[in-house]
């Protein structure tokens, strides 16, 4: 039980009493994200390759490389990024005066990875921002720097 003494306490107690009420809610199970993530994107961003490395096999493979990057500092946590629906990465800085070269190695602010050559759909989205979605293309062997604005 909570007793208000004045109006003036009534947002400390509204507060206290919120604060109390969270600690009672249930956990959740973690959710299996496994079947988002690209296998070959992820390969890519957690392998010990050179970016070079990436393009060898780009010929018998029917493979291009990506390199995707924001100019937009005002992403709150970061940026996850979505080729073909499936996650690939989280951008958590940025570029704001210029882009990275292509087949840069993925950091904080670059997700560089390998994909089919063909069409496909790249999104992106923070707590705070969305990218709406947008088609692009890349042929057999080609490096493509794709930015985020």
């Amino acid at each position: 039980m909570v007793i208000v003494v004045n109006y003036k306490s009534t947002l400390c107690t509204f507060v206290l009493v919120s604060l109390l009420s969270i600690s009672q809610a249930q956990a959740v199970e973690p959710k299996d994200i496994s079947d988002m993530l690209d296998e070959r994107a992820m390969s890519m961003v957690l392998s010990d390759d050179s970016a070079e490395a990436r393009m060898q096999s780009c010929h018998s493979d029917n493979t291009a490389v990506v390199t995707i990057y924001t100019t937009n500092g005002n992403a709150q946590v970061g940026i996850d990024v979505r080729i073909d629906g499936r996650v690939v990465g989280s951008l958590t800085s940025h570029y704001p005066d210029e882009q990275p070269s292509c087949n840069t190695d993925s950091s904080a602010g670059v997700i560089t990875l390998v994909v089919s050559a063909g069409e496909h759909q790249l999104d992106a989205g923070s707590l705070n921002l969305f990218w709406p979605s947008y088609t692009f293309d890349v042929e057999k062997c080609e490096c493509r720097v794709l930015p985020l604005p």
